[in-house]
């Protein structure tokens, strides 16, 4: 598999463990804020993952087994049964850095081909920078809601939405690709 393929399978599989992981502690959680964040954020990673495999599939690849597969499998059993927002994003904080030495070959395969896609493939290149723009959106309401339940500052926290213009640029790349 090309590098750009290569990265693009293992950011699939990261994107496809983040939607599992998040629609189980949406399940148990009380706070329907919380609940709704964790959905919409899961059905996001959801959806990167289905796009992450349809160019996989248009780059001539196909989606398959991932360098991070043992390792996020292992994460996901540990972490899905952790109850309660703080603790679980201590949790995954724990794991994250507990098995960064492990990730290191995978982090280092997603930082190839995105910079191969840089180089070589342009429409690649904006489907990875528009995803990577989406998951800031994602990440900045896990750390603002996890500030909020730590008392580190006020709340609330706005739905983890993505901007009117990052729902257009979907669009737009939808109805190009079609």
């Amino acid at each position: 598999m090309d590098e750009i393929c290569e990265g693009l399978n293992v950011f699939r599989a990261l994107e496809a463990w983040g939607a599992t992981l998040y629609a189980a502690w949406a399940e148990s959680e009380a706070d329907p804020a919380v609940r709704a964040g964790h959905l919409i954020i899961a059905e996001r990673e959801a959806n990167h993952a289905r796009l992450l495999a349809e160019r996989i599939r248009a780059l001539g690849g196909e989606p398959g087994p991932a360098c991070v597969d043992d390792v996020i499998a292992a994460q996901l059993a540990e972490l899905r049964e952790v109850r309660g927002f703080v603790a679980q994003l201590d949790a995954l904080k724990a794991c994250s850095a507990r098995d960064a030495a492990r990730m290191e070959s995978c982090q280092a395969a997603l930082r190839r081909g995105f910079e191969a896609s840089k180089a070589r493939d342009p429409e690649t290149h904006r489907l990875w920078a528009e995803l990577y723009s989406e998951e800031k959106v994602s990440g900045g309401w896990y750390r603002g809601t996890y500030a909020v339940l730590t008392g580190r500052r006020p709340g609330p926290v706005p739905s983890p939405l993505l901007t009117p213009e990052q729902v257009l640029r979907r669009a737009e790349s939808t109805r190009a690709s079609s």
